[in-house]
């Protein structure tokens, strides 16, 4: 595999990461209207926690500069994502609703005194239906906001890879020494060329190819050098064959010396 091939591959993959989320799954179909960018960051955000990160890499990296820049400025006005769901309100508005009912149960009480206890008044009722009301909602509020940890941590990182490679951008140096790399280097000159500026992803994808790229190298010394390995028994005798036999000191007879 050389390099001009695995810039082939990513390039394929670019190029089907210009879809649209919503239209790359099968059943979906696209909105009227064009969604807003913050919209499209909770989209791209809940997408990448249902696949690989590095299938998510290559679609947004096949999406235009404009694209790019608006995901960024999104993610810059609101660093932490918006819910819209509608369980949003459900804790604040259950932790309401419960200390609502317990403050008429407080009053309750201090009004009647012991004199005034005996069948629950409607009024009770209504309050002791606001506890149990308000528990619940906290409760399924808790659940659905620990359910979207997921999605806010693929918020973050989908900010991160629109942003540009800037001496701000947290991983600027890790990218600068991938540039070593002349696969990886080839991809970003040819990004910088077509696209524009480098953003986070692409130091996803030059990570990737970069890894890749050094399998491909590997594979190819650990050939040569198992070559090597299996000829060297040949090689030795071959070389044993050239020098001859090994002299060696024989011991005379101090007799036959004496005859001589």
């Amino acid at each position: 595999m050389t390099v001009t091939s695995i810039l082939g591959q990513w390039v394929q993959g670019s190029r089907a990461g210009k879809v649209i989320p919503d239209q790359s799954r099968e059943g979906d179909r696209p909105g009227v209207a064009a969604p807003s960018s913050q919209a499209q960051m909770t989209r791209w955000s809940e997408r990448m926690t249902r696949q690989p990160e590095l299938a998510t890499a290559r679609e947004i990296a096949g999406l235009s500069e404009t694209e790019l820049a608006a995901l960024s400025t999104a993610f810059t006005l609101s660093p932490r994502r918006q819910r819209t769901d509608r369980m949003r309100f459900a804790t604040p508005l259950g932790v309401l609703v419960f200390a609502a009912g317990l403050a008429g149960l407080m009053l309750q009480e201090a009004s009647l005194g012991a004199a005034g206890r005996g069948v629950l008044s409607a009024f009770e009722v209504i309050c002791l239906g606001s506890l149990l009301f308000g528990l619940v909602a906290v409760s399924l509020g808790t659940m659905k906001a620990f359910s979207l940890t997921s999605v806010d941590l693929a918020y973050g990182h989908l900010g991160q890879y629109a942003s540009v490679l800037d001496e701000q951008h947290p991983w600027l140096y890790k990218t600068f020494l991938l540039m070593r790399n002349g696969a990886a280097q080839a991809y970003r000159e040819r990004v910088l060329q077509q696209r524009g500026a480098l953003r986070g992803v692409d130091f996803v994808l030059m990570r990737e190819i970069a890894r890749a790229d050094e399998e491909r190298v590997m594979t190819l010394t650990s050939r040569d050098v198992a070559a090597q390995v299996q000829a060297m028994p040949q090689t030795a005798r071959a070389f044993r064959g050239e020098i001859g036999a090994e002299p060696h000191l024989v011991l005379v007879d101090s007799s036959v010396n004496a005859a001589a």
